[in-house]
């Protein structure tokens, strides 16, 4: 939790950035940025988690088709969670 001080700051360096560059102010607003992590993103982590220590297993008892398996879904988990945890900028609005 920010102190009002550390809000007072923020807001100042904000007003700072619109004055200087309207467009990057307009940008950021219009970011759906994430908000707090849900059961998704724990279930994401649980599985990626769980995938992983499989993949050791199986590479332990040399079982190198369900290694590979395994380690495509703690992949797949992990991906899953950075898109979440991004919030979805478009290309055109960074370089315009």
């Amino acid at each position: 939790m920010l102190s009002d001080r550390e809000r007072e700051t923020l807001c100042e360096i904000e007003r700072g950035l619109s004055d200087d560059d309207p467009k990057l102010a307009q940008t950021l607003k219009s970011v759906d940025w994430p908000v707090k992590r849900g059961r998704h993103g724990y279930a994401c982590t649980a599985l990626m988690v769980v995938a992983g220590l499989l993949t050791v297993v199986a590479l332990g008892l040399g079982h190198m088709t369900g290694a590979l398996a395994c380690a495509l879904v703690a992949g797949w988990a992990w991906g899953t969670a950075q898109r979440r945890k991004t919030p979805e900028v478009q290309r055109s609005q960074v370089t315009d």
